[in-house]
């Protein structure tokens, strides 16, 4: 708990207090009166006696004080809170806020001890419209509970921290006598304003605080928690390292912001690594914090599970709005959702979207085309992030050296706030030795990322020199990870069961498929379990209960940031993570656990995107992947070819399409011949289409890519089940044959629809039964129709052994064989009785009608019949 005691016991002065870090409180100037000789104290809940604190900054103007005490005796092993305040005004989504201190109203004496009064908590709690108290530069927070009989009683709150969805965003200041349940509260943004309280908080804090849209935060994938991890150091939005080299890209992007449209969205391209997301935080660090005499901004990084999906609350902000989507090509049908519901109703202020992606040959000439004509802004452009441009005017040694100096700085405040434990020998130092940036002035062009991770392997190698012993700077930062598993897993675990290699198997599942839900995390797990133990034949199943204390050590490692199950080790980490564990399974994990039953399509759609994503960087993931898929191909084929062709670029998909072939060419002994010649022929027809640069990608493979819940507190599917949805398992294929065949079977058909045609004149023109006139011509277009019917029915679908789908084509060539009766021709003798031979005559031209119109126009294929056909066996 955040909630401390402020005492000024010469001044008689009480209150409340918040803690913003170990030992760093903050609360109101009226509370702790420092000065004039006398000394303020400070209590956590958890402490017996208060502790001498120190002022570093005081405001009588905003009446805020930031107090400093032993960080060892107060907040010990509390994490930096999180600046936020409110920036939208829509009721159907107000927040509740809260608040807790020590008012008056909750004196008690002692038990046991009248002659003594214990000060207790209370917590308050309500909802802040924003425009309240908006001219008084004040939020008013309406009460909602019970409420003190008199006004006095409410002393002793005034200090207390108000929060909103986790995130600080003001101090109670005083209360409203003309409204009963109206408390002020101070909102955070005029302290970041204020004269020094920004240099003070970092000082002491090592992380400059910036305001988050705290009544957004269920829309917004939020930064990570402070943990000694390596995912977080390197996290961009971590902000340990300054941003470099950009600064002329970031004054582009700012200009674009404050265009005078409404509604705009523009893309961010750029390869892994070059510092697309880092781009992103700086524009909006300065957006939020230097508006000059405009608007400040807010906004962030828009959750891809988000807690809702109700994006009208982003069209009711009263601030400006910069909004970033990561991953952008994967994200497109959460992206038109997002632009309906600004463009449509956005009667607040400006907004802002920057798509981000690593390349926008394929996805963004499309999107860009389908919102324009939803009115969604100009859309005019487009930003590029090469990995020159953070070493514009800065070499590889100064991005190294001024990293190193960044890790051990936020290293040392991580340890300071409890992270970590006490087994590393040596301390944490700016100057360590140079073992993996030897040389790095020398160092090839390459994204800034790399820089880095050297720096960061050297500062840990120096602090923990078994770290020393890898030959990597990569492996040096996963060997910290997993120490930073394993302390997480011990914390949870019964002593001795902690297994590092099933840990690392587990974090690699996690990010390969991902969790929106508790059910989708536990299919996660069981996949993972069993892809581990994968080839040690029929066992026990796994004990409910160790994979819910699995579970619950991946949730704790790395928490959601947004609202799904869990959160995932983050990239490049995550890349290597799993290079290393598919060698170690002989590469057989990625295979294993892409197959398993557990798993529901939206998860293996994840695998198969996170797969594609990553083998950009690690090729040899791909291996995996594409043998599943060759296993598999009627369930995982369409799938995989359409995340490929619709996330990856063109270069990149045919890599893939290439690959796909090769396995499922190498599986087709194993496959029959139906399946392989629909596999063979689905991939072809796709790289074709993508040499072409065709559009009609979708119409290939049909709608079958998972959506996106329209609420993640909507009941998911059980693993291993998928929603239906129309037409979503069909697929068109064009049998593959050579040229000779597909011309013989041509002329065939186009012979028999001739010969039908004659026939039918023939008979019309009969002598013996001119009498009926021109009604008998009515037999030449009929026949041809039917055959045609029949041709294209059969050859563009797949149809089931039903006894209808055998009496149409027998009807045809019965009323084709009655019209060549009725010709008055003499039959030669030596030729095969009529009655047999004009039916085998129009059979035999039917079929190859049929395969013409096959290899032409394609067939319909149902990608679930082996599903169906289980379905109906039991």
């Amino acid at each position: 708990m955040r909630t401390v005691e402020v005492s000024n016991q010469h001044k008689q002065s009480y209150g409340t207090g918040c803690l913003i870090a170990p030992g760093l409180v903050l609360t109101a100037y009226h509370v702790a009166r420092p000065g004039g000789g006398s000394v303020v104290t400070v209590r956590d809940t958890t402490s017996a006696d208060f502790t001498e604190a120190v002022v570093v900054w005081e405001s009588t103007e905003t009446d805020a004080v930031l107090l400093k005490a032993d960080r060892t005796l107060v907040g010990a092993g509390m994490g930096v809170v999180r600046w936020g305040e409110l920036v939208c005004d829509y009721p159907g989504r107000r927040p509740m806020c809260s608040m807790t201190g020590f008012p008056k109203a909750m004196r008690r004496r002692a038990s046991g001890r009248p002659e003594q009064h214990v000060d207790d908590l209370k917590t308050v709690e309500g909802t802040i419209a924003p425009r309240t108290g908006s001219r008084s530069k004040l939020y008013g927070l309406e009460v909602d509970g019970a409420i003190p009989t008199e006004v006095k009683n409410w002393q002793g709150l005034s200090g207390a921290g108000v929060f909103c969805n986790g995130v600080l965003i003001g101090l109670a200041r005083l209360v409203d006598r003309q409204w009963d349940r109206c408390l002020m509260v101070l909102p955070l943004s005029h302290l970041l304003a204020a004269d020094g309280f920004t240099r003070a908080v970092a000082a002491h804090t090592g992380m400059i605080p910036s305001l988050q849209p705290a009544d957004l935060r269920p829309l917004m994938d939020n930064a990570p928690d402070p943990t000694l991890s390596s995912t977080y150091l390197l996290d961009p939005r971590s902000q340990v390292t300054d941003l470099t080299g950009v600064s002329e890209l970031v004054q582009q992007i700012q200009h674009w912001c404050r265009t005078t449209d409404r509604v705009d969205v523009a893309a961010v391209t750029g390869l892994g690594g070059t510092g697309k997301s880092r781009l992103i935080t700086e524009v909006l660090h300065s957006l939020t914090t230097n508006p000059g005499n405009q608007r400040p901004w807010s906004g962030g990084f828009l959750a891809e599970h988000p807690s809702h999906t109700d994006y009208q609350v982003l069209a009711a902000a009263s601030y400006p709005l910069l909004l970033a989507v990561d991953l952008a090509e994967t994200r497109r049908a959460q992206i038109r959702d997002l632009m309906a519901a600004l463009a449509g109703s956005h009667d607040g202020a400006t907004a802002r979207v920057l798509l981000l992606a690593r390349g926008h040959d394929t996805w963004w000439p499309d999107l860009r085309r389908d919102l324009r004509t939803r009115g969604v802004g100009p859309i005019r452009h487009a930003f590029s992030l090469t990995p020159d441009d953070a070493l514009n005017g800065h070499s590889p040694e100064d991005i190294y050296v001024e990293a190193k100096g960044a890790f051990a700085r936020r290293i040392r405040l991580l340890q300071q706030a409890g992270h970590g434990d006490d087994t590393w020998p040596d301390s944490v130092v700016a100057d360590a030795p140079r073992l993996f940036g030897a040389g790095i002035e020398h160092a090839a062009r390459q994204p800034v990322i790399y820089h880095h991770i050297a720096a960061l392997a050297d500062v840990l190698a120096h602090a923990n020199p078994e770290f020393a012993l890898n030959d990597h700077p990569m492996e040096v930062l996963l060997a910290n990870e997993v120490e930073y598993v394993r302390r997480v897993a011990e914390a949870r675990l019964p002593e001795g069961t902690v297994d590092d290699e099933l840990l690392r198997t587990l974090v690699s599942a996690q990010f390969l498929a991902g969790a929106r839900t508790a059910t989708e995390g536990r299919a996660v797990v069981r996949a993972g379990f069993d892809a581990h133990h994968h080839g040690y034949g029929i066992t026990a199943p796994p004990d409910a209960r160790q994979l819910a204390a699995l579970d619950a050590v991946l949730t704790a490692a790395y928490p959601a940031t947004d609202g799904a199950h869990w959160g995932a080790v983050g990239e490049p980490l995550a890349a290597a993570w799993l290079a290393e564990v598919e060698a170690d399974s002989g590469e057989e994990f990625i295979e294993a656990f892409l197959q398993h039953d557990s798993l529901a399509n939206e998860q293996r759609h994840q695998t198969l995107s996170t797969i594609a994503r990553t083998a950009q960087d690690q090729p040899g993931l791909a291996a995996g992947a594409h043998r599943a898929v060759a296993a598999d191909p009627e369930h995982l084929l369409p799938l995989a070819a359409q995340t490929v062709t619709a996330e990856l670029g063109t270069d990149h998909a045919r890599q893939w399409l290439t690959g796909l072939e090769h396995a499922v060419a190498d599986r087709a002994t194993d496959l029959d011949s139906d399946t392989y010649q629909w596999a063979h022929s689905l991939i072809s027809e796709a790289q074709e289409r993508i040499a072409a640069d065709r559009e009609d990608l979708e119409e290939l493979f049909g709608p079958s890519l998972p959506q996106e819940a329209d609420a993640p507190d909507q009941p998911a599917p059980e693993p291993g089940l998928t929603a239906a949805s129309p037409n979503s398992h069909l697929v068109l294929v064009k049998p593959q044959v050579g040229r000779l065949t597909r011309c013989v079977v041509g002329v065939l058909g186009l012979g028999h629809l001739t010969l039908v045609g004659a026939v039918s004149a023939a008979a019309a023109l009969s002598t013996s039964i001119g009498s009926d006139g021109w009604g008998l011509w009515l037999l030449v277009p009929m026949n041809m129709c039917m055959h045609l019917a029949v041709a294209s029915a059969f050859g563009g679908r797949q149809l089931g052994a039903v006894l209808f789908t055998w009496i149409v084509p027998l009807f045809t060539i019965g009323m084709t064989t009655s019209s060549a009766f009725m010709v008055d021709r003499p039959w030669p003798a030596d030729w095969p009785p009529p009655w047999l031979l004009w039916p085998a005559l129009f059979a035999f031209g039917l079929t190859a009608l049929t395969y013409a119109w096959r290899f032409e126009f394609g067939q319909l294929q149902d990608t679930r019949r082996s599903t169906l056909s289980e379905d109906l066996l039991e």
